[in-house]
């Protein structure tokens, strides 16, 4: 393949997942949240401007982009550092036609972490979102107050600039394109080289504990998680991918990583929702993309306890239905959602894998706070039971690499 680009039967969610990026509260949006660009879309308010900012980390050089949210919503505490990526893979260089591309992420650190080396999650937002949605509209910066009463780091990835198709524009501003596995490359993708750059950044700066550093994210960032723990076993302890684009070790769905030894030991706390309309749980195509050949979301779960060498009796955990009217009734015939977590037993070498299945809830992240109405019709409500963020630093902190 000689592009960069998604294709309905190849990959079933991409061009439509720069619509995810809108969690605005149902209760009380101030704005539709922003959207794909249409020629019919009315243009969103901007968001106020910050005051210059004096930036406590010197690699910072810009604020986050504010964006529009519910009132009270909290935008990311992080400062925003760019860099130039060199490229040296002949397949990614060709199909991008340049041979270095600028990149950017967002970055939270604590003012009061420790003095010993911290850990790092790294949350990576679906396709054409930026890092600022991660931050806000999926996990509503739950990380980084976890981040202040734990003392970590938290690191929002972005997208290329690049567009795989150059009719497709970026969601929002700043907005980003993640391919995951399904980029043809050697050896590995030009994200996992842009997190080992970013990684080395921040530790010319702050003490970063490398056997502590995690990933996680929504569908593409999701699976850009998996990517990380096939391609690049060194860098991560653990995952927590969300209703995620589901690369495997093995198979059709390997697509075009390149697994390397170790990626049998990286743990994963995996969430998958039985109401997915993008990335269907069940083998074949989703509602959105009918022609797709999704693996299913139980066959990737058991592809994972293959490659990490887990078998026996699992333990079942059932969380109470503690929000009622948290999925949308008229695509799945319930009222709530529910989520039960399987956690099967450690492997020698301590890998676990957890599996968080989310009956009736559509695609989204789990938490407190439900998706903006307007987007129900089309990607179905979050399960509110939960807030996934507590869930996937939880499990993170059982794992080191050693």
């Amino acid at each position: 393949m000689n592009q960069i680009r998604y294709s309905p039967t190849r990959l079933a969610p991409a061009a439509l997942l720069g619509l995810l990026i809108a969690a605005c509260s149902a209760a009380r949006p101030a704005a539709p949240p922003p959207a794909a660009p249409s020629a019919t879309a009315a243009p969103l308010p901007a968001a106020p401007a910050l005051p210059p900012s004096h930036f406590r980390l010197r690699l910072c050089s810009e604020d986050p982009v504010r964006l529009p949210g519910p009132p009270g919503a909290r935008q990311s505490r992080g400062c925003v550092v760019t860099f130039t990526q060199a490229l040296s893979d002949p397949a990614t260089i060709h199909a991008l036609g340049t041979d270095n591309v600028r990149r950017r992420y967002l970055v939270y650190a604590p003012a009061n972490l420790p003095p010993r080396p911290a850990p790092v999650v790294l949350v990576f937002p679906g396709y054409s979102a930026s890092a600022e949605a991660a931050a806000i509209y999926y996990t509503q910066t739950r990380f980084e107050t976890l981040a202040d009463r734990d003392g970590f780091i938290v690191v929002y990835g972005n997208g290329l600039p690049n567009p795989p198709d150059p009719r497709e524009k970026p969601a929002m501003p700043k907005g980003g394109f993640l391919q995951g596995c399904l980029a043809d490359h050697a050896g590995e993708g030009i994200d996992v080289q842009y997190v080992r750059q970013l990684l080395a950044q921040l530790g010319t700066e702050l003490a970063i504990d490398h056997a502590r550093v995690y990933a996680t994210g929504l569908s593409a960032g999701g699976g850009m998680a998996f990517q990380l723990a096939l391609e690049a076993p060194d860098l991560v302890a653990a995952i927590a991918p969300v209703a995620a684009l589901p690369f495997q070790p093995h198979g059709p769905w390997l697509h075009a990583c390149h697994p390397r030894p170790g990626h049998d030991r990286i743990s994963i706390a995996m969430l998958a929702a039985t109401d997915d309309p993008f990335i269907s749980y069940g083998p074949g195509g989703s509602r959105e993309y009918p022609a797709a050949q999704y693996p299913g979301m139980e066959a990737t779960r058991d592809a994972c306890l293959t490659a990490l060498g887990l078998s026996g009796p699992l333990e079942l955990d059932r969380f109470p239905d503690a929000v009622a009217g948290d999925s949308y009734q008229p695509q799945t015939g319930r009222a709530s959602s529910t989520i039960e977590r399987q956690r099967y037993r450690p492997g020698s070498d301590g890998q676990e894998l957890w599996y968080y299945k989310a009956e009736g809830m559509g695609h989204w992240w789990p938490n407190p706070t439900q998706s903006w109405s307007g987007l129900w019709a089309r990607f179905g409500k979050t399960n509110q039971d939960i807030d996934f963020a507590d869930h996937a630093w939880a499990f993170f902190r059982r794992h080191a690499k050693r």
